[in-house]
């Protein structure tokens, strides 16, 4: 045989003795290791045994304790100890005491608990009560027994005693004395059943045998078992029959008292957590203490079987182990010799070596999901304390078991799982990773799939880090972003008042200029008055027009996605600019007359253009120059794009404004830190425009381009991504339905100003409506619930004095649930309308309206009827 062969066996051999001496000793320092748990269970089962029955000794002592002093503080009221000096006494006129005792002492008992009271003789009869058929007789027993105690100075509480066939009673007992301090009787209450032993015993019931109890001198149980109804289908007690006073704690079948019971009374406080056999008959582990107060043990029992149910779940887990752990090994020990081993050893040395050099949590799964491997980082995110703690467990179940939310993940839907299957290298930029304390943690993790020689996935490494702090970083900037723009925004609102307050002057200029000359011409020039008219009502559409852009530029922060024209937008905007930029300065456009919409919010892109805008001009200083706006579409490249400032996005088509000044220009330096919040090379200014400019960049998802050199002027080009529809110029679609007329129907105006109240009316009865009008909306409801019938539509302000629009619409809502009502409001429809969504809602005309738009809205109101 050759003599390689030969080595081959008996490497082989020596793999199976390696491998049986592996397993007889992890079944050895299993069966060792087992026999600690078991110990170690027991023993902290025992001290948690231990710390019921002290806190349960703490709680008696405390009751009694109060109680004591309780009818102590009242036995030596002054009025109380003179009316039980007298019943004790002779020659006093004892019923009538008898009374006041009774009467003084009513209110208290209830208040504090107290069944009953009983004024005591020394000789043990009853000198006083609360029913006179008790005078006279002597006490029983169990109380005459502890009342020489008393008498000698010592307060204290009787072990319950069996008053009668039934009624099991606990005395407090204190003593009474005479002028010369001699006890001359004893006050004694009965205490009520929620201070008796058995309810604070209770608080010693838990888990399914736990069980706290207390034993007099003669081995009684003084307390109720929480195993009654077991005691009496075992024959110890009777049906019916209370454990309390009725039976000896001895073991279940004999006349031997318990271990605790035996110990208790030969011996001082204790514990066994060698199981003992109960009164039961069931195996138990237990603590008991002597309590000198109530001269009774307390004794605190666990049934063993609970004790070690977590001993029983590690010694099956660890057998079920052993006995895979045995099956691989069998299987391993065949198919690795000597060399295998040797090469395996070397690259787990250098494959430790590179997991713990690195800062990121790195570890490997087999085809089932569990744990191969895992550095120390991924111990430590993961929250535990070793890396044996993670081997052999499916990672999943650990630590990707829930979505963010808390709803439950699938391991086939998982990533990660994904990677096994797929056999293909995984990234995911943001999951939610579960720590081993229930908390969650956002991560971005990478899963790299493991082949054998044969190609085959033997399992994958994931490699994870945890972006807390880099998600917390984000939202601050986004949040510092946001404040930024809104301070930007206020800020340019003084720079937009002086173009408002042109533009509106050249309105009114207008306005009053056409309307004196329509006036004065009314009747020789009726053609040529209507015409002045017409150019009024054009006015006032550009004044509407006006507002408007207000409106949409002081939204305060609301970011109200919509299909704009860039090129539109800018021409507005720069409008109203003109007149706040220096003298010297002009604008040159050139702006795309067809050019793709873009999805944006229109206040963010006016602040844009305004930043650039300002920013232009202050570059200028003041000197004569020009802005050049430009607007257009291009195909951005990645290699484009990396040169822009933004959050990276990706290529493709994009809408461009280009803004271009022939100011100083900025060197290197400047560039870096022109979107530092804060900056500026002004001695004025708070610096927040170009930062504000870069937040609204990110937030529409486009880049920002920057060339500028010293005394060459800048550029800046901003890129929004284009969509697929063109504008080609935005007209208002409004048609003039000159065919269609109201019929006499009647329409509910509801508006406090009277000039707009008034002419809607008109408007509506110049349709063929007839008009009805109501100053709020408490006048209108009056007028509805009169003439429901009639009235077709209610067009209604939404702010009024007295009750508003909504309270109103409300208010119809609930006389007629079909009622159709226009809303009227001078602010946009979203900001209007964002209450009623859902309401059924029969329109909305924004102030001030035409009378083709009025006609519109109600024509659609009403329909064709």
């Amino acid at each position: 045989m050759p003599f390689g062969r030969i080595q081959d066996r008996l490497s082989a051999h020596t793999g199976r003795v390696i491998a049986t001496l592996f397993f007889l000793l992890a079944g050895l320092v299993s069966w060792v290791s087992l026999g600690q748990i078991r110990q170690h269970e027991l023993l902290t089962a025992a001290r948690s045994l231990q710390g019921v029955n002290t806190l349960t000794a703490r709680v008696l002592q405390k009751q009694s304790t109060e109680a004591i002093a309780e009818a102590t503080s009242l036995s030596t009221n002054a009025p109380v100890h003179e009316l039980m000096l007298a019943l004790l006494g002779t020659g006093t006129d004892v019923p009538a005491s008898r009374y006041a005792l009774r009467l003084r002492l009513a209110a208290w008992l209830v208040s504090h608990d107290f069944r009953d009271f009983y004024l005591l003789g020394p000789e043990g009869r009853i000198r006083a009560g609360f029913r006179d058929a008790d005078l006279g007789k002597v006490v029983a027993q169990g109380v005459l027994d502890t009342l020489g105690d008393v008498l000698h100075g010592e307060g204290l509480i009787t072990h319950p005693v069996l008053i009668g066939d039934h009624d099991v009673q606990m005395w407090m007992m204190v003593p009474v004395y005479d002028q010369g301090g001699i006890a001359a009787g004893v006050f004694a209450v009965v205490l009520d059943k929620q201070r008796h032993f058995d309810e604070t015993t209770g608080l010693g019931q838990f888990g399914a045998s736990t069980e706290t109890y207390l034993v007099d001198r003669q081995g009684r149980m003084l307390t109720a078992s929480r195993f009654e109804n077991q005691l009496i289908a075992n024959g110890r007690l009777k049906e019916g029959q209370n454990s309390e006073l009725n039976m000896l704690v001895h073991v279940s079948g004999s006349n031997q008292p318990t271990l605790a019971v035996a110990h208790m009374l030969d011996g001082p406080d204790g514990m066994s957590i060698t199981p003992y056999p109960d009164y039961r008959g069931v195996p138990v582990i237990g603590v008991w203490q002597w309590d000198r107060l109530f001269d009774a043990a307390i004794i605190s029992e666990m049934d063993v079987d609970e004790a070690l149910a977590g001993y029983v779940q590690t010694r099956n887990l660890i057998l079920m182990l052993l006995a895979g752990l045995l099956l691989a090994g069998l299987i391993v020990a065949r198919s690795y010799a000597r060399y295998r081993r040797r090469q395996e050893r070397e690259s787990n040395e250098l494959r430790n070596l590179l997991l713990e050099s690195t800062a990121e949590a790195i570890y490997g799964l087999d085809l089932q999901g569990r744990c191969s491997f895992a550095n120390k980082a991924c111990v430590r995110m993961l929250g535990y304390e070793a890396a044996d703690d993670l081997y052999g467990r499916n990672m999943h179940l650990l630590a990707q078991h829930s979505h963010a939310d808390g709803t439950s993940y699938d391991e086939q839907q998982s990533r990660i799982f994904s990677s096994l299957r797929n056999k293909t290298r995984m990234h995911c930029r943001e999951e939610v990773f579960w720590r081993r304390d229930g908390s969650s943690f956002p991560v971005e993790f990478w899963s790299h799939p493991l082949f054998d020689d044969g190609g085959e996935v033997v399992g994958c490494v994931v490699t994870f880090w945890d972006i807390s702090e880099l998600r917390k970083a984000e939202a601050q900037r986004n949040r510092i972003e946001k404040q930024i723009q809104h301070t930007q925004r206020l800020e340019s609102l003084g720079v937009l008042a002086g173009g408002i307050a042109h533009d509106f002057n050249n309105i009114l200029s207008a306005i009053l200029g056409n309307a004196a000359l329509a006036s004065r011409k009314v009747i020789s020039d009726p053609l040529d008055a209507r015409e002045r008219m017409e150019s009024v009502v054009q006015c006032c559409d550009r004044a509407s027009v006006l507002c408007r852009q207000m409106l949409a530029y002081s939204g305060k922060g609301k970011f109200v996605i919509r299909q704009i024209n860039l090129s539109s937008m800018v021409e507005e905007i720069t409008h109203l600019l003109e007149v706040s930029l220096d003298k010297g300065v002009v604008i040159k456009y050139s702006l795309a007359v067809t050019l793709p919409l873009v999805e944006a919010d229109e206040a963010q892109m006016q602040q844009l253009i305004m930043n650039l805008v300002t920013n232009a001009n202050e570059a200028i200083g003041g000197k004569s120059g020009v802005i050049s706006i430009t607007t257009g579409v291009m195909h951005a490249d990645a290699e484009y794009l990396m040169d822009c400032y933004g959050d990276i996005p990706v290529a493709g088509r994009y809408t461009y404004v280009e803004v271009s000044d022939t100011g100083c220009g900025m060197d290197a330096e400047t560039r870096q830190k022109i979107f530092d919040p804060f900056f500026t090379t002004k001695f004025t200014g708070r610096g927040l425009g170009m930062s504000a400019v870069l937040g609204i960049v990110r937030g529409h998802h486009g880049a920002l381009k920057l060339y500028s050199e010293p005394g060459k002027g800048t550029t800046f080009k901003y890129l929004i991504p284009a969509s697929d529809e063109l504008a080609t110029g935005e007209h208002e679609a409004l048609e003039l339905e000159d065919q269609w007329r109201g019929d006499g129907r009647l329409v509910l105006v509801v508006d406090d100003e009277e000039t707009v109240r008034e002419t809607a009316m008109m408007m509506l009865e110049d349709m063929g409506f007839t008009a009805v009008g109501a100053v709020n909306g408490l006048e209108a409801l009056a007028l509805y619930r009169s003439r429901q019938k009639e009235i077709a539509v209610v067009l209604m302000d939404l702010t009024m004095p007295k009750m508003g629009g909504e309270e109103c619409f409300r208010e119809l809502r609930r006389i007629n649930p079909d009622v159709r009502v226009v809303l009227s409001s001078g602010y946009s429809e979203q900001d209007a309308i964002q209450t009623f969504t859902g309401k059924k809602l029969a329109g909305f005309v924004q102030k001030p309206v035409s009378p083709a738009r009025l006609k519109q809205v109600i024509h659609a109101a009403v329909g064709d009827e």
